[in-house]
């Protein structure tokens, strides 16, 4: 299902804001260490947003493929800069080109693809739409990238490199199908573009579910210490589920 609502005016300036502040720089992608076997992906291209890896006992788990293929293999060499284990498998945690674009360049170094069903469904019926979108809506510059489909599809939840990467679903939220990923080892959340500093970009919520998803995300009382968020500033504490709560709340009410 293709959930769209209305953009709020200030909304879709401060989205066209951050494109041209992120366009007015040379774009790069970084990779930070935080703690034990998670990094942080800073990708400044298009319209900055952040991803994570997981550098395990023998291989990498790449946590949203960024926005193209060309954005995903400067993301691999940052990855040879610190390991030489193979990047062996990545997540798209949306259907969105932010998450999903890079799919090409991963496929092509054999690298599995991972989804749940309904994000590889949404790249399948909804991938040429959303892409227009973006284009249309301060993405320029962003090129026309043909789907490229998970190969590994998952009806539920699923975990990765021994249960040390945990990727589960709560409900419809910035997308019908966004996902968080734990990091169990070193108590990081990775909030996807469901949690950030910022309401951004709203054209794909769900308004009505957004609230109970992340009130889910809350009863489960994960021992979170670090919250990876999918844009703006990368790391927060747990109290931004809360901070973003708010920030539904007020943009409810007007």
């Amino acid at each position: 299902m293709f959930f769209v609502t209305k953009l709020v005016p200030s909304v879709l300036g401060m989205f066209l804001a951050l494109t041209a502040s992120a366009l007015a720089a040379e774009p790069t992608v970084t990779l930070t260490h935080l703690r034990g076997g998670v990094y942080v992906v800073e990708d400044s291209f298009f319209s900055a947003e952040n991803g994570a890896v997981y550098i395990g006992e023998d291989h990498v788990t790449v946590i949203g493929a960024t926005w193209t293929p060309q954005t995903a293999e400067l993301l691999a060499g940052e990855i040879a800069e610190v390991t030489d284990l193979p990047i062996t498998e990545v997540i798209d945690t949306n259907y969105h080109p932010d998450r999903a674009g890079g799919n090409g360049y991963f496929a092509r170094i054999g690298a599995s693809i991972v989804s749940t069903r309904l994000t590889h469904d949404l790249i399948a019926s909804d991938w040429d739409k959303v892409v227009a979108w973006m284009i249309d809506n301060g993405l320029g510059t962003y090129p026309v990238l043909p789907a490229v489909l998970p190969d590994t599809v998952h009806d539920g939840d699923f975990d990765l490199q021994d249960g040390s990467v945990q990727a589960f679903y709560l409900g419809p939220s910035h997308t019908p199908d966004g996902i968080f990923v734990w990091f169990p080892d070193e108590n990081v959340l990775y909030g996807n573009c469901i949690l950030k500093q910022r309401l951004g970009n709203l054209a794909f919520a769900d308004l009505a579910e957004y609230p109970s998803t992340l009130k889910k995300l809350k009863a489960l009382n994960l021992p979170i210490e670090t919250i990876i968020a999918g844009h703006y500033a990368p790391l927060h504490g747990p109290e931004l589920v809360d901070q973003y709560l708010e920030l539904l709340e007020r943009a409810s009410n007007r």
